[in-house]
């Protein structure tokens, strides 16, 4: 039982039997403890926060769960890469089936997990100062895991930033890396750079014969080996 008549009961209602005991039914049926203790987890930790939770940090932070992506022909998960028409296939979890669509822009809603990386970098980057060490933590707080990544000036082109990535991002980390979630210095223009994608298929050491071993990849990294160069 909470302690609910010093907290809050003002003191001409003290001898109020009847609000007394609608007060003291009230604490008796209802346990806010566990609410409490679900609100500051699920909504108000943003390090924990879930679902709608997050939703409302992306609404207070101005970025939303979902980004446009754009979708061109052979952005899709597959298994085989043809230079010679265009195609760029996906390992898993890093594009959708191919629907038909020729081309176009689809709408994303990021997983909580990633959603909640972005907004704790767009939180950053709010407060943080545009200087090349600021940008470069940011940078690799969001990419890092994905390879190196960081920020340069351009000395042959003046009041232009480079954004570089040495590693081929996703359509949804391109969209990401492009919508203005890292902080730009005043009155410059933005570069991004990112390194070409090479053919690393999915594979185990010695079992593709016909594929570069040093350049094998793991689950979720590459797509399946089919021979690129027949």
């Amino acid at each position: 039982m909470s302690d609910y008549l010093g907290q809050t009961v003002q003191k001409q209602y003290s001898n109020s039997t009847t609000l007394l005991q609608l007060l003291d039914s009230f604490d008796q049926w209802v346990d806010l403890s566990l609410f409490t203790e679900q609100f500051l987890a699920n909504v108000w930790d943003m390090s924990t926060a879930q679902g709608f939770g997050l939703d409302i940090w992306g609404r207070i932070l101005g970025q939303s769960r979902y980004v446009q992506v754009v979708q061109v022909p052979g952005d899709n998960f597959g298994f085989n890469i043809n230079a010679a028409i265009g195609t760029n296939w996906q390992p898993f979890n890093q594009a959708p089936f191919y629907n038909g669509a020729a081309g176009g822009t689809v709408a994303y809603a990021l997983l909580d997990s990633y959603y909640r990386q972005v907004l704790l970098v767009k939180a950053a980057s709010n407060i943080a100062s545009c200087d090349v060490p600021s940008i470069n933590a940011l940078m690799r707080a969001m990419f890092g895991t994905r390879g190196k990544c960081y920020v340069g000036y351009d000395l042959a082109l003046p009041m232009q930033i480079g954004y570089h990535f040495e590693f081929t991002p996703t359509n949804i980390e391109r969209t990401i890396i492009e919508s203005g979630l890292f902080p730009i210095p005043a009155g410059m223009a933005v570069k991004y750079i990112y390194q070409q994608y090479t053919y690393s298929p999915f594979g185990f050491a010695g079992a593709n014969g016909g594929a570069n071993p040093n350049f094998i990849t793991g689950f979720n990294q590459g797509p399946f080996y089919n021979n690129p160069t027949a």
